[in-house]
């Protein structure tokens, strides 16, 4: 990241400019944002790695006071703070007691680190925080790394659409790629159609298990691929609402035991 992507409160992209270019007149251009790591991502289950990315098409503008701090050029420990605090610990699965509600987006993952990580499906507090067998218990979104396709995000001012172009999708390819090559993930969860065809170049099927689930060779490493809708998706593919959607039962949960199961951790 320091060496590629944002340096000393410098974004150093190589391709920032003509990724710049490419937006669509009067779009919005924010540039760097980086990924979010939990503290707690590299675990074992069964004494098998159990290392998960869940990956989105960009990072959303952020809004009210929170815009200045999260708008352009995020650092990793900005980016940490964002999901772990901010989507995670300051806020519940729906508003409740004091605290705001996470959205669609949020929800859906929630759910989907609940089964992986074992915790059960539910929109309780409690349910979201794993408790090894060593060590202190910890929220699920320190246990995952949450990286999007694109670093850099383009949209009309004041909202949250991306209207990324063909030539940010194409240069980030290479960011995508050498994420994935420092995180070395045993399970990736691709969120949305776009980013399924995006990650395709990085994350080629190589053995086609079903509709949603597939093997990819990474660095020469095994990888198991989960590709689902957006959470925040319409009409029957939604999943991002309550955790009892039928997309949930449907799609989302026979999938992640059987990505769990070809890696090892079943």
């Amino acid at each position: 990241m320091e060496s590629n992507l944002l340096s000393e409160g410098q974004f150093i992209c190589s391709h920032f400019q003509q990724c710049r270019k490419t937006r669509r007149q009067g779009d919005a251009f924010r540039e760097g944002i980086m990924s979010h790591v939990g503290r707690r991502f590299d675990l074992t289950l069964g004494g098998e790695p159990l290392r998960i990315v869940v990956v989105g098409q960009e990072s959303g503008l952020a809004k009210g006071p929170s815009a200045a701090i999260f708008g352009r050029k995020v650092t990793m420990e900005t980016r940490y703070r964002q999901t772990l605090n901010g989507s995670g610990l300051e806020r519940r699965y729906y508003a409740q007691d004091g605290y705001p509600g996470r959205n669609p987006h949020m929800r859906g993952t929630t759910t989907a680190l609940r089964l992986l990580l074992g915790t059960g499906l539910g929109t309780d507090y409690e349910g979201e925080f794993v408790r090894p067998i060593k060590g202190q218990p910890f929220h699920l979104f320190d246990g995952f790394a949450l990286v999007n396709r694109l670093l850099c995000s383009a949209g009309p001012p004041g909202g949250s659409q991306g209207r990324p172009t063909s030539t940010m999708a194409r240069n980030c390819g290479i960011h995508f790629a050498a994420t994935l090559s420092i995180l070395e993930p045993t399970i990736v969860i691709l969120q949305g159609a776009k980013v399924a065809k995006w990650a395709a170049g990085v994350l080629a099927p190589a053995r086609l298990q079903t509709e949603y689930l597939y093997e990819a060779i990474h660095d020469g490493r095994r990888v198991v691929v989960c590709s689902f809708s957006h959470p925040s998706a319409h009409g029957s593919v939604r999943w991002g609402d309550r955790p009892d959607a039928p997309y949930v039962a449907k799609v989302v949960a026979p999938t992640l035991q059987a990505a769990l199961q070809l890696s090892g951790n079943s």
